[in-house]
């Protein structure tokens, strides 16, 4: 099993925070970014495949994903099982509701009530969205031996090793998501 690093910080509220929820929390500590030449290099030794001919796949892939989500499409990755990876997708938001409107009385012409035609392209926010198949997510949920790491001012070191393999996959409490299909 790979050892995966965290570490536990403190949360003190301050100022107008609410009181009462001073807590600790755990937060992941990532060892490296793995460039596409890095990447590239590691698929050149899996496959053998060149090295330069990897990057220039990975490259292609990621200037297609960004034309296909500029096209409406989804993308997702998935392993040579189908187990889907990942999953990028356009994402919007946006909404307009009666509230709005009534408060707004000159710009929608003394409305009072919403409609669809008010919801206009300038009021939209995009996005890319990624959702985490979870079956991948299950499997390095099980896969993975969590190391709890003290941060130093120069270095991370070793508190304690505590083996979690076989736990149960955490909860999703965080920007990203799980994608219902593998």
């Amino acid at each position: 099993m790979s050892k995966v690093k965290y570490r536990v910080r403190e949360f003190a509220p301050k100022g107008n925070q609410a009181l009462g929820t001073h807590s600790f929390y755990a937060e992941v500590v990532i060892n490296n970014d793995i460039s596409n030449a890095e990447l590239a290099k590691k698929i050149a030794a899996r496959t053998g495949y060149k090295a330069y001919e990897c990057q220039s796949v990975i490259a292609a892939i990621a200037d297609i994903v960004a034309e296909e989500v500029l096209e409406s499409n989804r993308i997702s990755l998935a392993n040579e099982e189908g187990t889907k990876l990942v999953s990028l997708y356009p994402k919007v938001t946006g909404s307009i509701s009666d509230n709005d409107v009534q408060q707004n009385p000159d710009k929608y012409n003394g409305a009072t009530t919403a409609t669809e035609e008010m919801l206009t392209p300038d009021m939209l926010q995009w996005t890319l969205g990624a959702t985490v198949g979870v079956k991948s997510s299950k499997k390095f949920a099980i896969d993975k031996q969590a190391q709890k790491v003290k941060m130093t001012t120069a270095d991370v070191t070793a508190e304690e090793e505590e083996p979690q393999g076989n736990s149960p996959a955490p909860d999703n409490g965080g920007s990203g998501g799980f994608d219902t299909g593998d």
